[in-house]
């Protein structure tokens, strides 16, 4: 057993993915379409940047229940600067405003003792209520059409934009927490805290630098949604946070932390979106969709629950890992 908890840790998301490209290439002859594959990976990548961040909070021993909020604060800044502004101005704002809203998430949490849970939940509702406050519970439209190029365009006429954008943001991530004294003091934090304390780490500043890229990726999605829509929407993405979470865990990321795999949450985040192109195939309803993500989180966290018992096991009965 603990053989296979350990492969399926490596390897799991790898064959589910595969599975569902079984699937979906016996119920859609035209899932074999490169246009189809791109557009299932571009919807995976909305999903995929933020559980890019959300991994780093994952291995740091929190979570972040507020990034759709964040998102929808984005594209509320965003919708209401870019007249008076221009888009490169405009976007540099958002983004320093949901990076500030990471900033005190971290800073309370740490320093106050907060629970991620209810810090990240209360931001979430601060955070909707202020998008609602702003636009006075409006969509606004934003005039200049030309803003859809940073999210709608293609490289080279083939990729979308957004998969250039979570490419890179992964191969960044990546480096950051495995090739860097940063990335390995998140994983200490995540592990015992309290030891990383005594060891002279600073997790106040760990921990904030963590809900600060979190908020980052949150607002670099919603600046690209914003630019697909060209419409300001302070409740943008309800439900996401969900996703969110489910790609991060089934990618492989312990709710205990101490250990994130960005691997896992890249490919995850195609499977969620595979997920969805088959149920829309099927022509099932949106609410059941919501349903199956739920049962696919469910069962992330029961393997996670089951690969932790066992590996715990094996150290106690001395058996190497």
């Amino acid at each position: 057993m603990v053989k296979f908890l350990k492969l399926y840790e490596k390897i799991g998301i790898f064959i589910l993915i595969v599975a569902a490209s079984i699937f979906l290439t016996i119920v859609s002859p035209n899932f074999r379409n490169m246009d189809t594959i791109l557009g299932i990976i571009m919807q995976g990548s909305y999903g995929a940047i933020i559980a890019v961040g959300m991994t780093l909070a994952l291995t740091s021993g929190g979570f972040d229940l507020s990034v759709e909020a964040v998102m929808g604060l984005t594209s509320v800044i965003l919708a209401m600067l870019i007249p008076q502004m221009g888009f490169t101005l405009s976007i540099i704002i958002a983004i320093l405003a949901s990076c500030f809203v990471g900033m005190i998430n971290g800073v309370l949490i740490t320093k106050v003792g907060i629970s991620p849970l209810i810090m990240t939940l209360a931001m979430q509702v601060i955070l909707r209520g202020t998008s609602l406050l702003i636009t006075g519970g409006r969509q606004v439209v934003i005039a200049q059409k030309s803003f859809m190029t940073i999210g709608a365009s293609k490289v080279f006429n083939i990729i979308p934009t957004p998969i250039i954008y979570m490419v890179v943001i992964f191969i960044v991530f990546y480096l950051l927490l495995n090739q860097t004294t940063f990335g390995r003091h998140i994983a200490a934090v995540g592990s015992n805290e309290q030891a990383a304390r005594m060891s002279g780490l600073n997790v106040t500043i760990i921990k904030t630098l963590v809900y600060v890229l979190v908020a980052f990726t949150a607002s670099i999605v919603g600046v690209i949604r914003t630019s697909q829509t060209l419409i300001g929407i302070p409740t943008m993405a309800p439900g996401f946070t969900l996703n969110v979470l489910t790609i991060a865990i089934l990618g492989g990321t312990s709710l205990a932390g101490g250990k994130g795999n960005l691997i896992g949450t890249f490919f995850a985040g195609i499977f969620i979106s595979m997920i969805y192109y088959g149920l829309n195939l099927l022509n099932v309803q949106i609410f059941y969709q919501f349903l199956s993500v739920g049962l696919v989180l469910l069962f992330a966290l029961f393997v996670n629950g089951l690969r932790i018992r066992y590996l715990e096991s094996a150290k106690v009965k001395g058996i190497r890992i």
